[in-house]
């Protein structure tokens, strides 16, 4: 009796410990990935000097900027994930002025037209 007492309190305990976890579980947790994002800017075509990247004042040069295709060749700008004020500024000229939410670890593409 004790036997199968302790069998049927076993079976119990595993079921409820696999039907708390079930497929439509999501998980919002974000642990081991650095608290970063990034803001990388591309070209189409020509050639762009003097670029800029302003998120909330504060002023990044950009040295080179590559074509889409190259898109793994691009240094990124590394910011906080939230909300910020993005331009782009191009020899003095504001080529992108906008208002971004930015995600943890996702990467906001500006290409320059």
């Amino acid at each position: 009796m004790k036997k199968i007492i302790l069998t049927l309190l076993t079976v119990i305990v595993v079921a409820l410990a696999f039907s708390s976890c079930g497929p439509y579980m999501h998980k919002s947790q974000s642990s081991g990935q650095d608290n970063v994002s990034y803001i990388i800017v591309l070209k189409e075509t020509g050639e762009y000097n003097n670029v800029s990247v302003v998120v909330d004042d504060k002023t990044y040069p950009y040295d080179k900027i590559y074509k889409v295709k190259a898109k793994r060749k691009a240094h990124p700008v590394t910011i906080e994930p939230g909300r910020h004020h993005l331009k782009v500024i191009v020899d003095g000229a504001v080529m992108t002025d906008e208002n971004i939410f930015i995600g943890l670890q996702e990467t906001k593409t500006i290409v320059l037209r």
